[in-house]
């Protein structure tokens, strides 16, 4: 069983392998640089301490972090939010991305402040896109040569889902 929940200590190391783990990092479309497992800390207490952001740990059956979730830039006025998901790319294709991904959509929900969720993907991610449509978020365009990683650039597609609307 899948759960999200608080980052904890204990959790530090196993995301400082995410944050480390080069292909993941490109995946998320970020720039990836060493983190060491005091920037990870300093990392999480920002992210704990950033009221514009919903942050959970992803967590399996025996409560080991396997991942993250975030939305970020939360939009009081405008009502929206920045999605991303990592699950480590050895926990993959276990349910977690999808368990995290709905509990996700639950806490935007509760959190009062969200009408939309909206996400950047690699367009030639195949497999993110088809969670992702499957939770109900559809495409609203492509930022074209927008993500330049080792191999080059990559386009980003951007899609959002409306919180009051089931997949």
């Amino acid at each position: 069983m899948t759960v999200s929940r608080p980052p904890r200590d204990k959790d530090v190391p196993a995301l400082a392998e995410i944050r480390n783990d080069l292909a993941t990092q490109y995946a998320l479309l970020a720039a990836p640089r060493p983190n060491t497992l005091a920037d990870v800390r300093a990392w999480l207490d920002r992210r704990m301490g950033d009221a514009a952001t919903l942050f959970a740990v992803v967590a399996d059956e025996r409560d080991d972090a396997v991942g993250f979730t975030q939305v970020v830039d939360i939009d009081e006025t405008g009502r929206h939010g920045l999605f991303g998901i990592a699950i480590d790319r050895r926990r993959r294709n276990q349910g977690h991305g999808r368990a995290a991904l709905d509990h996700v959509l639950n806490s935007a929900r509760a959190d009062g402040r969200l009408d939309k969720l909206m996400l950047h993907v690699a367009a030639d991610n195949g497999r993110a896109h088809r969670l992702y449509r499957s939770a109900g978020f559809v495409d609203v365009g492509v930022y074209r040569r927008h993500y330049r990683a080792p191999d080059g650039w990559h386009d980003v597609a951007v899609m959002e889902r409306f919180l009051s609307e089931t997949p």
